[in-house]
């Protein structure tokens, strides 16, 4: 038998410039590829994707302008439209923060419940933001959550933008002033916080006092040119963690009026005390000379 003759290979047509091998020309692929204009305005539209533009809102910082509340109040009724509660946190700070308002009603949600890991982390991100270092971002965000996590609201994440950022971005806080020992013996400092974040400066203010009351017994450190350190309560804790008796007290400016009078003269000046006890939790008193907090009035 005569050997079987080889098939040649098939050729496919030369396709036309700009065309692929199999007819359909490259634009055309491109297109395919790529997501069409309602997927895109789906990923767009979605609470998270709302969600990441009211945060990316909030770490723009400076004083609320005109766009800023147009800007508020077209995602808050995008939040609306796409299912969001309107008793939700982020509903809540368009609401409070920018003023927008909702025009159409959800059912109100009981509760609200935030993961503290991730305010932690949010608050440590907007400081970075705001020029203030990695190490010293984190400690400033560590005293803010343990507010919110012991329920003083007045002076936990709500206080983030209006007394911490604004204030930086005003220049009235300086996000990277370094600490000044004016004078210092065994047992006693003075500390020239150069108008930087209180959040820092609190912190790394009772940390000397502690380690000379590990040495000598007493520890005692004042600071001038400070700014808001958030809840006196976070720093007698320190103390008490290593088994010492904590005190913390702070100036204020004038915001209480004296008995029978009208204007304020007399600041809130917290003091506060925490030691170490037998029970689940340490004793702790933080109080102030106002009936409220100014956080809670606000």
């Amino acid at each position: 038998m005569p050997p079987a003759k080889k098939k040649s290979p098939t050729k496919r047509p030369k396709s036309a410039k700009g065309d692929s091998a199999d007819g359909v020309s490259e634009p055309a692929l491109q297109a395919a590829e790529e997501p069409t204009t309602v997927e895109t305005e789906q990923a767009e539209s979605g609470l998270p994707a709302i969600r990441a533009r009211v945060t990316a809102m909030l770490m723009r910082g400076g004083t609320v302008n005109d766009q800023d509340r147009a800007d508020a109040q077209s995602l808050l009724d995008q939040w609306m439209e796409a299912g969001g509660a309107l008793d939700d946190a982020m509903a809540m700070v368009l609401a409070r923060v920018y003023g927008a308002k909702a025009k159409v009603k959800t059912a109100k949600v009981d509760k609200i419940r935030l993961d503290f890991e991730f305010l932690e982390t949010f608050m440590y991100d907007t400081l970075i933001c705001y020029g203030v270092p990695h190490e010293e971002a984190k400690l400033a965000a560590d005293v803010l959550v343990v507010a919110d996590k012991r329920g003083i609201d007045s002076h936990g994440i709500g206080r983030l933008k209006p007394i911490y950022c604004d204030r930086l971005d005003q220049g009235i806080m300086n996000a990277t002033a370094p600490l000044e020992i004016v004078k210092e013996t065994e047992t006693t400092a003075v500390i020239d916080g150069g108008l930087g974040l209180g959040l820092v400066i609190g912190p790394k203010c009772m940390q000397m006092a502690i380690d000379k009351a590990k040495k000598f017994g007493l520890g005692m450190v004042v600071c001038r040119n400070s700014t808001h350190y958030g809840a006196a309560c976070y720093y007698p804790l320190m103390a008490e963690k290593e088994g010492m008796i904590g005190i913390t007290g702070t100036n204020a400016r004038p915001s209480i009026a004296p008995t029978f009078g009208v204007d304020a003269c007399l600041g809130t000046n917290p003091m506060t005390w925490g030691m170490p006890s037998d029970d689940a939790f340490p004793f702790v008193l933080d109080c102030a000379t106002s009936i409220n907090q100014r956080g809670k009035i606000e």
